[in-house]
């Protein structure tokens, strides 16, 4: 804990990671796909529970891989991981081998694989609904049917896929590897952050201050990340653009910088949105046989939740500053502050507390969904053997 480059790292993850969530619209999908009453409980129970994930095999893979390095079961026995090794995660499957054999080489490329596969189908069905219903039926064809917007995000799973695999390709002919990604990932996805939470919560934010902050953020945290590359070690290639300090400082600046030129364009050019406009927005896609009963069902649903949402995003500011509060500062800030040591006993509870965190991940993420929706499951059972 009183490592200046784990601070450095902390404060990269914590401001990029929370430019990821904001833009991602993997995560709307989700959260619109149901009620408020489901999806909060849900994203605080995945919150808490994840971060087990990293911390336990963080830690016991980790150190694990430092004791072994030197034993004959380790794969690269009788040399030491190399740094790509290691920043490109083979640490973990080196452990694994060395501790299981060719079953824990199975187990890690089982767990690899359906973190994978989950992460891609949810950005796979992001990807399509920005295509079909952010491009295709907002500006191309306001009135398309369900057979439309199908077409389209097919059309986005095709573009995903191909960008996808074009980037993945260049990154690895040019030496650019996960550790590079993960430090630099922010200076890209974070320009967004404040104009679209002031899209929400600021009616005179303009609309030309939406996109030129954006932009003008982008801009602005690509300079500083290559001008402190440059400054810090003279040249600017991947390896220094990937050092923490540059990383950390384009990062920042991509995520805050935005929220000055927001505000400066609304202060000359300032707007006066009206959200009753939304009200008369149609945002669902609807059969063309649709009838007069399902219409008034879907707005009846919809007066429910408007009635409900207020309190739900209560608890959701909430439990998000308990959150950050617990896992950024009243954790590990005193800890750094008094640089702190472990003892060996202190060490043994650490790891213990881990693998009871992660035990208990399991049984919430992976056991207890089936058992929440048992008579959902049942029903569907019954209708497929029916048919």
């Amino acid at each position: 804990m009183t490592s200046q480059q784990g601070i450095f790292f902390g404060i990269i993850l914590l401001v990029s990671n929370f430019g990821a969530v904001i833009m991602d619209t993997g995560y709307f999908t989700k959260a619109f796909a149901a009620s408020p009453g489901s999806v909060l409980p849900g994203y605080v129970t995945g919150g808490v529970f994840y971060f087990s994930i990293p911390w336990a095999i963080g830690t016991v893979m980790g150190m694990s891989a430092l004791g072994l390095e030197s034993s004959k079961a380790f794969p690269t026995y009788p040399r030491a991981m190399t740094p790509t090794e290691v920043t490109n995660g083979l640490a973990l499957p080196y452990v694994a081998i060395a501790v299981a054999g060719k079953g824990g080489a199975v187990a890690i490329l089982l767990m690899v694989f359906m973190a994978v596969t989950s992460t891609l189908s949810a950005q796979v069905i992001a990807v399509s609904s920005i295509v079909a219903f952010d491009g295709y039926r907002t500006y191309w064809n306001v009135n398309a049917t369900n057979k439309d917007v199908i077409l389209w995000s097919r059309v986005g799973v095709i573009i995903f896929g191909l960008v996808a695999a074009g980037l993945t390709t260049v990154f690895h002919y040019v030496g650019i590897d996960m550790g590079w990604t993960l430090y630099m990932i922010g200076v890209i996805t974070c320009p967004g952050i404040f104009p679209l939470i002031l899209t929400f919560l600021w009616r005179r934010q303009s609309r030309i201050a939406v996109i030129a902050s954006a932009y003008l953020g982008l801009v602005s945290g690509l300079a500083v990340w290559l001008g402190t590359a440059y400054r810090f070690y003279g040249e600017v290639n991947v390896s220094t653009t990937g050092k923490t300090l540059p990383c950390m400082y384009g990062t920042v600046v991509s995520a805050f910088s935005p929220l000055l030129y927001s505000g400066l364009i609304s202060l000359f050019s300032p707007s006066d949105f009206d959200w009753k406009i939304l009200a008369n927005k149609s945002l669902e896609v609807c059969p063309e046989n649709e009838s007069q009963e399902q219409t008034q069902e879907v707005t009846k649903i919809e007066e429910t939740l408007e009635s409900t949402q207020k309190r739900w995003a209560r608890y959701a500011l909430l439990w998000a500053v308990a959150t950050f509060l617990g896992h950024w500062v009243l954790w590990p800030l005193p800890m750094y502050a008094a640089r702190f040591i472990f003892s060996r006993g202190f060490f043994i509870a650490w790891v213990a507390v881990a693998i009871v965190w992660l035990w208990l991940t399991l049984l919430t993420v992976g056991l207890y969904p089936l058992l929440d929706g048992r008579k959902r499951i049942f029903l569907i059972f019954q209708r497929i053997l029916a048919n």
